[in-house]
């Protein structure tokens, strides 16, 4: 079932086909009656917002009503999703309504002004989706092989003379994945030129598998393809292969090489969706993680949300965390095969706690207005970062917090379940020991140790017989009992093993934040798995 741009007021707008192969475009009058709601378009059900039309675009033109009068209907229009005529005299009200909704403004009476509007409305019908080429997928060029490191799947070194001249270095096989027909992809390589004069270029090729040929190559500089000043275009009607190449030159040098992201683009502004935006890690390899920002009500509390372990490029929980209809925000970790505990340089951590801050200062919002929340691999960042934020509410199912022993269970207690965790110690450590593993387990409990948590709930649900860390929760709540009576530790254990009864850690998940959600800030959600 298509979406909709539904306009009031204003003039009516020549949409292309590309737009309504989308979309189902409706323009009604500017003094259209919700309440009456003759076209039965439902888009407010006794007075309230109707969250089904939650995906719509909603165009105001300046003779909309809503634009001068009715704010309470105003204000619960989606964000991101709002165009309205520039030529409006809005009262001040309207204007911070549409501020706070980051509404865009256009002259709906100016044919060139069209295209900005198609675009904006196009973006908005991009769905999430990326992929990355991993370690399997490359090929060092011979003179270079044994001067190659492999760190696990993590990342590989290449340390030599690359010459005067560029030359390819390393390639990345096809793949099964390639690029669909009339789609624009971005390449994001991880990559970084630790020692020399290194000049680096990458080279896209697609490939027309029918006829087995080369049809457009794309060539830049990482930094030109991780900025998205260039693009992965493919214009044709037909799906394409596509192969990857790294040249290099300047002499005697040192890389290391990590893994290759393909993701739709969205805009220059925007990553994975509209308004997806990211922290860059230029410690490590440009390594990235993604964060989305959604205004909601705009009333308290913000609620984080850290993705799991994901290995598809994009991000978890935005429909559910939509649904609580306060402020949130999602941040995912698009590293190694499907996450990587959202920690790094002291440059990345500071960048989430930043993000944080500055989201809470936007809405006007202290600490106390803020839940941390993540399941899986999510809680190791709600809990590590409550350290620093010190929220109202931590709110997590199945707890990590020691890295180090969720790689030593890999060989006894979990055998050949999840590797990716033996390159989490490689990636940290650029070695995989129990000296290692030990410093990461450390690493959350000197953090963890140090937060106050005056007032702050702890819930959790936990596995009790975990094969990933099994001493999470007991750490958690003996720490917790020391610092009695400030922090409320709410919990429930069940039986079975990390990856056992998902269903019920969910429910329960999401129990706590209708209770908390109403407990702290007397929000009531009817909202269930």
């Amino acid at each position: 079932m298509k979406n909709e741009i539904i306009q009031f007021g204003g003039t009516k707008l020549n949409f292309p086909k590309e737009v309504l192969d989308k979309y189902n475009y409706n323009i009604l009058a500017g003094n259209y009656n919700f309440i009456s709601d003759v076209e039965n378009l439902e888009i407010f059900i006794e007075n309230k917002f109707n969250k089904k039309k939650s995906r719509n675009i909603y165009i105001f033109g300046k003779d909309a009503t809503l634009l001068f009068n009715f704010p309470k209907l105003l204000e619960q229009f989606p964000a991101y999703q709002i165009l309205f005529d520039s030529n409006s005299s809005l009262p001040e009200i309207q204007k911070n309504i549409l501020k706070s909704k980051f509404g865009k403004p256009v002259n709906l009476d100016n044919g060139k002004e069209l295209k900005k509007i198609i675009e904006f409305v196009m973006q908005s019908s991009i769905k999430q989706y990326g992929y990355k080429l991993d370690m399997s997928y490359v090929e060092i060029r011979e003179q270079f092989r044994d001067k190659t490191v492999k760190k696990g799947n993590s990342h590989f070194e290449i340390l030599g003379d690359f010459g005067q001249k560029m030359n390819q270095i390393v390639s990345w096989k096809m793949h099964p994945f390639g690029i669909e027909g009339n789609t624009t992809l971005t390449f994001t390589p991880e990559i970084k030129v630790v020692s020399g004069n290194v000049v680096l270029e990458f080279q896209v090729f697609l490939i027309d598998q029918a006829a087995n040929r080369i049809i457009e190559v794309i060539k830049g500089s990482p930094e030109e393809f991780m900025n998205q000043k260039k693009l992965i275009i493919n214009s044709t009607d037909t799906n394409k292969l596509v192969s990857v190449s790294l040249c290099a030159s300047g002499g005697e040098g040192k890389l290391e090489i990590g893994q290759i992201h393909f993701r739709s683009y969205v805009s220059e502004e925007s990553i994975m969706i509209q308004n997806g935006k990211r922290i860059i890690d230029y410690q490590r390899r440009n390594e990235e993680l993604l964060y989305y920002f959604h205004p909601g009500d705009l009333k308290p509390p913000l609620s984080v949300y850290f993705s799991g372990y994901r290995s598809a490029e994009g991000f978890e929980g935005r429909g559910m965390m939509s649904r609580m209809g306060s402020p949130f925000i999602l941040i995912a970790d698009p590293r190694l095969e499907g996450g990587n505990f959202y920690i790094g340089s002291v440059e990345l951590e500071e960048g989430i706690i930043d993000i944080i801050n500055e989201k809470l200062k936007w809405l006007g919002f202290t600490n106390r207005e803020l839940i941390l929340s993540g399941l899986s691999m999510g809680t190791f960042a709600a809990l590590y970062y409550s350290a620093d934020l010190e929220p109202a509410a931590v709110i997590v199912g199945k707890p990590l917090t020691n890295i180090g022993l969720i790689a030593e269970n890999e060989r006894i207690n979990r055998p050949e379940i999840w590797g990716t965790s033996l390159d989490m110690i490689m990636h940290f450590g650029n070695a995989s020991n129990h000296n290692v593993a030990n410093q990461l387990n450390d690493k959350f409990w000197t953090k963890f140790k140090n937060g106050k948590y005056q007032n702050t709930t702890f819930a959790i649900a936990y596995m009790k017989n975990d094969d990933y860390d099994g001493e999470a929760f007991y750490q958690i709540a003996t720490y917790l009992r020391t610092l009695s009576p400030q922090p409320v530790l709410l919990y429930k254990g069940l039986i079975g093993r990390h990856n056992d009864n998902s269903v019920e850690i969910n429910t329960w998940f999401i129990k706590q934040y209708r209770n908390i959600l109403w407990d702290k800030f007397l929000r009531r959600i009817d909202y269930h798995l």
